[in-house]
């Protein structure tokens, strides 16, 4: 069971959440917004100049929301500042409190990415350290041994809506220049990830077309390839916004949590047998997610999982062969919160053992 944090932590995120939203434009300061058309499509970045040259950082497609938050930057940059210094000052709060501070290496491709566009284009962070923004989203402080890999995973469409190239890779070897693309014992398969120097690894991941789609697509935008992962679809559909507790903040997506866990059960099943490291951290994961939502929340879990209900694929096959992983309380409570949807989890599990 996971431990509770004090109740003011929810609080305070949640104030700390909206803050980062509203003051999304904040930290910007020494240029100006500019705006150019592609396709027919108005696209807004933030414009600075320095000797090494111009650098724009991708605001969003032009919708009446942007608009308003562009003018609004503009019109108070002197109150927004004030707002950043109220946001450090959540931060120390949540982190006295026992939330889940973000340090080192993690911070700084954090922040790279968010100002490269990622997320605001629709990149979400997905894996372990989308993991470890559940403890501070849902007021819990999780198991530090489960909440880490040396990998860092994000998920990027194949189509973003981001009117200019940025190479990503770029922007994480200008700050620590011994991340490289690894050798590749297979010329026809692309390089989808980056190692450091010391293993740590930064792996791009994209949604299945379908069963054939296998190989790493390159990603126009962003200037990288991204492999192909089971059921990301169902993962990143609808993510949520998230604060790294880190600085004054650096704003992500994340995955919907129940969403989170039952892909975690699903992908347990689907690593090969070899990676048995990897497949309980799945386990374990998915479990203290499952259980602060059945306490807490056990709508979202009952939404998530009526969604399975409705593919027409295997993802609940392999969801409900990962659910008889978990220990028999935790599984009694799962049934609890689905209720009717019992005996129609227990037919499709014998289904898939006479298959």
């Amino acid at each position: 069971m996971q431990k509770r944090l004090p109740d003011n932590c929810l609080l305070l995120y949640s104030d700390l959440l909206q803050k980062t939203i509203d003051s999304s434009y904040a930290l910007l300061g020494g240029g100006a917004f500019v705006s150019k058309e592609i396709a027919g499509i108005r696209y807004w970045y933030f414009q600075t100049k320095s000797k090494e040259g111009t650098k724009q950082k991708y605001i969003g497609k032009q919708s009446d929301d942007l608009l308003k938050n562009i003018g609004r930057a503009k019109a108070s940059r002197e109150s927004m500042q004030k707002i950043i210094g109220e946001r450090r000052r959540l931060i120390a709060m949540l982190g006295a409190g026992g939330s889940f501070i973000e340090k080192g290496r993690p911070v700084k491709i954090l922040s790279k990415m968010a100002d490269a566009g990622l997320f605001s284009s629709g990149g979400v962070l997905v894996g372990s350290f989308a993991y470890a923004c559940y403890g501070n989203m849902l007021g819990y402080l999780l198991d530090s041994n489960i909440a880490r890999t040396e990998d860092m995973d994000f998920s990027v469409e194949r189509n973003f809506e981001i009117g200019i190239e940025r190479p990503l890779l770029n922007e994480i070897t200008s700050f620590e220049p011994s991340f490289r693309i690894p050798f590749q014992t297979n010329p026809s398969a692309p390089p989808f990830e980056m190692i450091a120097a010391d293993g740590f690894k930064i792996e791009f991941l994209t949604t299945k077309t379908d069963s054939a789609d296998k190989s790493p697509v390159f990603i126009d935008r962003f200037s990288l390839y991204a492999h192909p992962l089971d059921f990301m679809d169902y993962l990143i559909q609808k993510p949520q916004p998230a604060v790294i507790l880190a600085g004054s903040g650096i704003p992500v997506l994340v995955p919907d949590p129940a969403r989170f866990a039952l892909h975690k059960l699903a992908i347990s099943r689907l690593r090969p047998i070899g990676f048995q490291t990897k497949i309980n951290k799945d386990i374990a994961q998915a479990q203290s997610i499952l259980e602060i939502l059945v306490d807490d929340n056990p709508g979202a879990l009952l939404m998530a999982f009526d969604i399975l209900r409705q593919r027409g694929d295997f993802l609940l096959s392999h969801v409900n062969s990962g659910i008889d992983r978990l220990p028999s309380n935790v599984r009694g409570a799962i049934l609890d919160v689905v209720g009717n949807h019992a005996a129609e989890w227990d037919a499709d599990r014998g289904a898939m053992k006479n298959s």
